[in-house]
């Protein structure tokens, strides 16, 4: 997809004068299977917008185990830390499967995001929608039952559970890999009845 068509389709810009500025410092990125685009305690220079492919957030634990917070699988999520632009990332962000990202200099946003309606409008849609997601998330993980987040999961990542190493969707849903394995095999065995 072309950046311009990107940011108008995808992103909502619609004020010319910022689609020029935007435009003048933005490129896509191709990331790897399994590379950072931000790793935990990095101030972020750059933001990194899906345009295909997929990434998870994770941070590690007491024990330095890696627990997922989050998955980016519709083009137009933005891959940012949960801390504000300027401060270290608290999470890391991945590349779960070769991705193309939008990536935009901080430096080139930030002055904007004061001054211009329509990039405070697009920035206020992205924070209320990661902030409902990781709300949805919380709620999900607190009052269903392990196969009950399985399914839930299912029904909001829809393919993902296909594309991802297993142990990392256990680690978002908080259960070991060998809980998910057996909730699987029970919905398998559910849906052959």
């Amino acid at each position: 997809m072309e950046i311009l068509q990107f940011y108008k389709s995808v992103l909502g810009v619609t004020d010319e004068a910022l689609l020029q500025r935007l435009m003048e410092s933005s490129r896509l990125v191709l990331f790897e299977k399994g590379q950072h685009l931000l790793d935990s305690e990095e101030v972020t220079t750059e933001l990194y917008f899906l345009v295909e492919g997929l990434f998870r957030g994770f941070f590690l634990d007491s024990k330095g185990r890696e627990v997922t917070d989050c998955f980016g699988v519709l083009p137009g999520t933005p891959a940012l830390p949960c801390s504000e632009l300027f401060a270290p990332s608290n999470t890391t962000i991945e590349a779960l499967e070769e991705s193309t990202f939008l990536a935009l200099p901080v430096y080139a946003l930030y002055p904007y995001l004061e001054s211009n309606l329509n990039l405070m409008q697009i920035y206020n849609q992205m924070l209320w929608t990661s902030l409902k997601e990781h709300w949805e998330n919380k709620m999900a993980m607190v009052q269903y039952s392990a196969m009950e987040r399985y399914q839930w999961f299912l029904r909001r990542y829809p393919g993902v559970i296909d594309r991802v190493p297993h142990r990392h969707v256990a680690s978002f849903l908080g259960i070991t890999p060998v809980s998910l394995s057996r909730i699987r095999r029970e919905l398998r065995c559910l849906s052959d009845l």
